[in-house]
């Protein structure tokens, strides 16, 4: 799985923050364990965005693809915007997971 990251209205060490809390394991082992079992292929895409007037966070993780997973998040703290969202992310995994696994919705793959 392969992670690609965009920004908008953000500064650099935000930027920097948000590629190295995604480069640790801890983020995205759960995320990768599932993909990767569904669609190695698969690439993560993190778009951040900052609201200037707001002074908050607005995180969004997409999953394109065969799947087509989009989650989206917003936060006055950047670091709960993006747990937030990768939780959700999960969550939406897990139910694809589960479905692929037993069968639900009659389709064979």
């Amino acid at each position: 799985m392969q992670t690609n990251f965009s920004f908008k209205n953000c500064l650099e060490r935000e930027k920097a923050f948000v590629e190295n809390y995604f480069s640790k394991d801890v983020k995205l082992g759960k995320i990768q364990g599932i993909v990767n079992r569904l669609n190695a292929d698969e690439t993560l895409e993190v778009r951040v965005e900052k609201f200037v007037k707001k002074s908050a966070y607005k995180v969004s993780l997409i999953l394109g693809k065969p799947m087509n997973l989009f989650v989206s998040e917003d936060d006055h703290t950047l670091q709960e915007a993006i747990d937030l969202s990768k939780d959700k992310l999960l969550e939406r995994l897990r139910k694809v997971w589960a479905k692929k696994k037993y069968n639900i919705g009659g389709h064979e793959n």
